[in-house]
């Protein structure tokens, strides 16, 4: 092998020495750096001169910086201006509220969008919340599933109503009857058939009277009937409103009146006057706002010639409310159906419950008190919107309410609403106390990399001093070749440390030194073995020995 090397050895020859340096020292003596130790350390010099080339071009690495910066300002502004998208699961009769919400929203120009989910009813509402199809719901409270998630507002309480029809040919009898009455009385001149007829008429009602007072001891003297008269009944259940068969049968249970299957049928709201004219029901059950359309249709189409309807009043609500959390008692008040004639005619104690606006809570806080803080500043408006179909209530926020309130909007109901410096000052106020601690850290973390680099010169020149020392020692070619391949290998070593990292004078200075004192030293030594090549083995050590020692004296005296 040629004693020196070029100035520069080509990719090819760098990568060929590389490698052979791998294979090499991972077999040379103990004490010498291993080549996987190489390989990494060849890996780590390489990819710091990759950043050193980098960071020379100022004006790449300025433009590069500059536009880094405007991508996150943007994403930072962009997070802060996105719609938050939600998505409402409602019925078509809840669909309503929904548009005016997201009008009320789109008017005060909130970073809110309300999609809305379509369901068939409250129960398709409640599984596409539970399938994660929908964000928000409008639920009613007498549904099982409603209590799983939290409250934003109740929309309105919904009152049920059992009506009993007027009976469409009331009016058209009594003529027919007076006239009937009054016609033998004229011809035949006679008084005294009618007087007789008129006692035994009295009689009868006087006993009916003395019955059903009878009757009334027991109860109270109410204008409505009885749930408990609802036995053998066929009850319509009025669709498109809040009325299900589960709330006819809470209702018949706790009365423990039996319910037949073919008793109980499905009308649609259209076909309720066709079904009152048909005597194909005696009672109707409709479920809704107090004075919202669902309940006055449902009651002017039972009401016949003038004739209001009766209503089966719930007398045991306060029970039924005590053992179902979900429902309450209520009181409507006369007229609340209808005024013409009045419907009822009296206060009528019945069974009420919400209809909330649940969410789920996964939602953030501070998106569910913005929209909170919209409905409940928009309620006049959205009850205008919808007339008697809507009264935004807020739900209770009592640590023992029976409803759970979204955190975002019991932070809003109890102004307990948080600022950008109200969440984040504390980590604003310990960040500034904290980075310093990592200020000195990643000043510590610089200065052992650059200490690092300073012991990764004084390893290579150690080494470049050791090869010095065992070619003095050296006592034959083969020898002296292996001593080349590993000073050829440091020279690699070094050409690449100095293209990663600016050597200063004293560091070129040693390195020169170094190389040429190896170079000489090889030299030297390669001539002596070559002039004693012709002695015997026996003797030319000591012999070769001698020339070292002289040559390690001349060394040391340079």
């Amino acid at each position: 092998m040629p004693p020196g090397l070029p100035h520069r050895p080509p990719l090819a020859m760098r990568f060929w020495l590389f490698r052979r340096s791998g294979n090499a020292e991972a077999t040379t003596s103990p004490g010498r750096v291993s080549g996987r130790t190489m390989r990494i350390e060849s890996l780590e010099l390489m990819v710091r001169s990759r950043v050193r080339v980098f960071l020379r071009h100022t004006w790449l690495v300025t433009i590069l910086g500059t536009a880094i910066i405007g991508v996150l300002v943007w994403a930072g502004f962009h997070y802060a201006a996105v719609r938050d998208h939600l998505r409402v699961a409602a019925s078509p009769l809840e669909a309503r509220f929904v548009q005016v919400l997201s009008d009320q929203i789109t008017a005060e120009h909130r970073d809110l969008n309300l999609q809305l989910v379509p369901t068939g009813n409250a129960q398709g509402t409640a599984e596409a919340m539970s399938k994660d199809q929908a964000d928000l719901a409008i639920l009613p409270s007498n549904l099982d599933d409603s209590l799983n998630w939290p409250v934003i507002a109740v929309l309105r309480q919904n009152v049920m109503a059992l009506i009993v029809p007027a009976p469409h040919t009331a009016s058209k009898t009594k003529p027919e009857e007076s006239a009937a009455g009054a016609k033998p009385a004229k011809k035949g001149g006679k008084s005294s058939g009618k007087s007789a007829k008129t006692v035994k008429d009295k009689k009868a009602a006087k006993t009916a009277k003395s019955d059903d007072s009878d009757d009334s001891d027991s109860s109270s003297d109410s204008k409505f009937g009885k749930v408990t008269d609802l036995t053998g009944k066929r009850i319509g259940i009025v669709t498109g409103n809040e009325a299900t068969r589960g709330l006819l049968e809470l209702v018949l249970s706790h009365y423990g009146v039996p319910l037949a299957k073919e008793a109980v049928i499905e009308i649609a709201p259209n076909d309720v006057a066709a079904a009152i004219k048909n005597n194909q029901v005696d009672v109707l059950l409709v479920a809704g706002s107090p004075a919202g359309a669902a309940i006055s249709n449902v009651v002017a189409a039972a009401t016949q010639n003038g004739v209001a309807p009766n209503f089966i009043e719930i007398d045991q609500a306060d029970g039924i409310a005590k053992r179902n959390p979900a429902f309450d008692s209520v009181d409507i008040d006369a007229g609340t159906f209808g005024g013409t004639p009045p419907s009822p005619s009296d206060s009528l104690k019945s069974l009420s419950f919400g209809e909330y606006l649940v969410a789920r809570k996964s939602v953030s806080s501070s998106v569910i008190g913005t929209l909170a803080k919209v409905v409940y500043a928009s309620r006049q408006s959205i009850a205008t919107a919808m007339p008697r179909e809507v009264k935004i209530t807020a739900p209770a926020t009592d640590k023992d309410a029976d409803i759970v309130t979204h955190p975002g909007a019991l932070a809003y109901l109890t102004d307990s609403q948080q600022s950008f410096f109200d969440k984040y000052g504390d980590d604003i106020f310990y960040g500034l106390l904290i980075f310093p601690v990592f200020g000195s850290a990643i000043a510590g973390v610089a200065s052992y990399l650059l200490r690092d680099t300073r012991t990764r010169r004084l390893r290579l020149l150690q080494r470049v001093l050791d090869l010095v020392r065992k070619a003095h020692a050296a006592q034959t070619r083969e020898a002296l070749d292996q001593l080349q391949v590993e000073a050829d290998n440091l020279v690699v070593a070094i050409i690449h440390l100095s293209e990663q990292e600016e050597f200063d004078e004293t560091a070129r200075m040693s390195f020169a030194f170094a190389l040429d004192q190896l170079r000489f030293t090889m030299a030297a030594r390669r001539t002596l073995i070559a002039d004693h090549s012709g002695v015997a083995r026996g003797e030319a050590a000591p012999a070769i020995a001698s020339v070292s020692t002289q040559g390690s004296s001349k060394v040391a005296a340079a």
